[in-house]
């Protein structure tokens, strides 16, 4: 089909002869709709009714008004004043007529008797000329969209920025008042003259150390998260029991969790599956998981981990009986800066950034995690990641988990902003 069976034509003319032959000679050369008038009204009651993209005019009508008249209440509507109109006249066209004619807004004039060549040929440069406009209309309106979406955007970025600093803000501020008013209570106990109360400066150092730890985890987050960004973090490979490894990670936090009268269990379908992975990655994926679920759930609580085997992949199940996440907050869970509670009224600590990271770990396995949580029943993280059973050169390292030192310090730090 044509692009012209795409336009509206209107032809206004008070003689019925004209109307027939100007109508006809436009259905003979050119797909188009072509609508006619045989008064002033009714061309009008057409532009109401349809959406017009040429007007075909005569200009010496002797009912009700004559061209000239009507071409200014077309002109001087809103909603019609974009349309090209093209004058007929069957006398003669002086100066002075063509200056009214296009004064008003007529784009050209045609004489009678009406040449067929001429009339055809002058609609196809019109048409072709709204064709242009109408294409240069959608890409303003695209581009218009997409300049829409980028202020959206950048309105987000920028208030995620906002939030991210304001987080960020408070967890340097809320170790760091604790290290100060810590060191401050040592002092006094130092400085007071009477006998030293050991356990008091325990308390206060084990509060400084822990303190400390968070510290160094919110500045290894800003570190890698940066890293990442600029494509200069890259995964350490090598061949790991996968399934040893989560369980030594998750009986780590045992006691921890035992301690908020949380109960952690650990299950499996298979006992040995050699991985190839990042060990410290999947140590940190899975401690992150734990903490959260830890610091989620209340007391007499129950934290399930479950490592699966399956076809292709191996799944890695972390689940609490805590709060849960409301729905409508779900999506934002990954979101780097992003937290449920607001940074005012939250009930517990946490820079928006360890989720993020978790994400991103598992995407550069090759893997996926998803959520799935009901409010006030529970969160349930899961990661899936591909199995992947060589890693090259890096297979005769070979690895079991790191030395139990080395995980208790990581405890130490991925729990640093849990208190009770």
């Amino acid at each position: 089909m044509d692009m012209s069976s795409l336009y509206t034509i209107l032809v206004v003319d008070d003689d019925e002869n004209n109307l027939f032959t100007v109508k006809t000679l436009i259905k003979e050369y050119i797909d188009a709709n072509v609508l006619i008038a045989d008064t002033p009204k009714k061309a009008l009651q057409e532009l109401i009714k349809n959406p017009i993209d040429l007007i075909i005019l005569d200009v010496q009508m002797k009912r009700e008004m004559d061209g000239f008249e009507l071409a200014q209440i077309i002109k001087g509507r809103k909603k019609t004043e974009h349309i090209p109109i093209v004058f007929l006249t069957g006398a003669y066209i002086g100066e002075d007529f063509k200056k009214r004619g296009f004064e008003i807004g007529a784009v050209d004039y045609l004489t009678k008797p009406i040449d067929d060549f001429l009339l055809i040929n002058r609609i196809n440069v019109y048409l072709k000329l709204i064709e242009k406009e109408r294409k240069t209309n959608i890409l303003l309106q695209e581009q218009t969209k997409e300049l829409k979406r980028a202020k959206e955007m950048a309105e987000a970025a920028n208030e995620a920025k906002n939030i991210f600093f304001a987080n960020i803000s408070h967890e340097f501020r809320t170790p760091l008042n604790i290290l100060l008013g810590s060191s401050q209570m040592i002092k006094h106990y130092l400085g007071n003259g009477n006998v030293l109360n050991k356990e008091k400066i325990k308390s206060n150092v084990k509060t400084q150390i822990q303190n400390c730890y968070r510290l160094v985890k919110l500045v290894n987050n800003l570190l890698d998260i940066t890293k990442m960004d600029s494509g200069n973090f890259t995964l350490n490979l090598t061949t790991c029991n996968i399934i040893e490894v989560v369980e030594s990670v998750t009986l780590s936090v045992v006691e921890f969790a035992a301690s908020k009268n949380i109960e952690v269990t650990f299950d499996t379908n298979v006992e040995e599956l050699n991985f190839c992975c990042d060990l410290d990655a999947i140590e940190r994926i899975v401690l992150n998981l734990l903490s959260n679920a830890i610091k989620f759930t209340p007391k007499d609580g129950n934290i399930f981990v479950n490592v699966k085997v399956l076809d292709k992949f191996i799944q890695i199940s972390v689940k609490d009986s805590g709060v849960g996440i409301p729905k409508d907050k779900q999506e934002m869970i990954f979101q780097r800066f992003k937290q449920v509670d607001n940074l005012l009224t939250r009930s517990c600590e946490g820079s928006g950034i360890g989720l993020n990271l978790v994400k991103s770990l598992v995407e550069m396995h090759g893997g996926n995690i998803q959520l799935k949580s009901e409010y006030q029943k529970g969160s349930e993280f899961i990661v899936e990641i591909p199995i992947r059973e060589g890693c090259g050169e890096n297979d005769a390292q070979g690895c079991c988990t790191n030395n139990s030192s080395t995980v208790i310090k990581k405890i130490d730090i991925e729990f640093s902003d849990i208190y009770f």
